[in-house]
């Protein structure tokens, strides 16, 4: 007979607002897999997409409860959990909320799994506990997220969001800096911008696009859209013009929204945080304060930084 596991399984990745959180694997790698931007999960080792075990996932849930972790938030990974079927997924929610009691339970999704869901799957969601969601919107432009191979639309997001925010669930964005070039950068800010106007999610999470080789840290396969610039087709964002990115970002968001900014990645060169209806043009001040330094400085921070996951 098969002895159990002592130790719940850890996630690949996990968002840094969810360090302090019950960690809980539904699903092992990504099925959509098919972004040029990312390949993260096979280059981290996971290169097969995989559902798990209710069971299994349960037995999960029963050893953090034994460690008595103290954590009051608990979060759904890997890249899609959704994808170990809506049933399923609101048995475990259902099931951790029952024995650990946490007062917020978040996950991974993407927008392309939940607006298949439609209105009364992600009711069906808001009712099992899930009070918030991490989505990969990476950018409101139709020809970037096409380009890029995302699987979703401008429209498929407003649709889902809608439906989120009448279930009474959280919407955390995540904005990727430099996914659109150097030649389609304005377009890519600009549609993305006018999106989180629209949609008005809670959160709105910046990153950077992080171009990998397979001779990094892990040695996985390289990022997908090496191809891309080694053809000459994509050429990558400078440094510098992903700050520019980031200050036309903000400076198109509507200085009513309630959303709330974040650059709470170490791969950003700058880190400004903020309501957007409070702390705009504190935001805007403090990206300018910077680029005014000498451009020797400048360059000195950039290669600091580097890049990184």
């Amino acid at each position: 007979m098969k002895s159990k596991r002592e130790m719940p399984e850890t996630l690949i990745i996990r968002p840094p607002s969810e360090y302090r959180s019950l960690l809980v694997r539904l699903t092992r790698g990504c099925k959509w897999n098919r972004c040029r931007f990312c390949g993260l999960y096979p280059h981290l080792g996971e290169l097969t997409f995989s559902r798990r075990m209710v069971a299994d996932v349960k037995h999960d849930i029963d050893l953090l409860r034994q460690r008595n972790l103290k954590s009051e938030t608990a979060f759904f990974g890997d890249a899609d959990p959704l994808q170990i079927g809506l049933t399923e997924f609101i048995e475990i929610a259902r099931y951790l909320r029952s024995v650990i009691p946490v007062k917020r339970l978040t996950s991974y999704a993407r927008a392309s799994t939940l607006w298949k869901l439609k209105e009364n799957g992600i009711r069906d969601l808001a009712g099992a506990g899930l009070d918030r969601v991490h989505i990969g919107l990476e950018s409101g432009d139709a020809e970037t997220l096409n380009y890029h191979r995302k699987g979703q639309s401008p429209k498929m997001v407003e649709e889902a969001t809608e439906w989120l925010k009448e279930a009474g669930i959280e919407v955390s964005f995540y904005v990727l800096l430099g996914l659109g070039g150097r030649e389609n950068w304005q377009k890519h800010i600009r549609e993305t911008a006018r999106l989180i106007n629209k949609t008005k999610p809670e959160f709105v999470r910046i990153r950077r696009l992080w171009l990998y080789k397979s001779n990094s840290f892990i040695s996985g396969p390289e990022c997908p859209l090496y191809a891309d610039i080694r053809a000459g087709t994509f050429t990558p964002q400078t440094p510098e013009g992903t700050v520019h990115e980031l200050r036309l970002f903000i400076e198109m968001l509507d200085k009513y929204l309630a959303t709330l900014v974040i650059c709470d990645h170490s791969n950003n060169y700058v880190h400004v945080s903020g309501r957007i209806r409070e702390d705009k043009n504190d935001m805007l001040s403090a990206i300018d304060d910077f680029l005014r330094l000498p451009e020797q400085e400048r360059e000195q921070h950039y290669e600091t930084v580097g890049s990184r996951i």
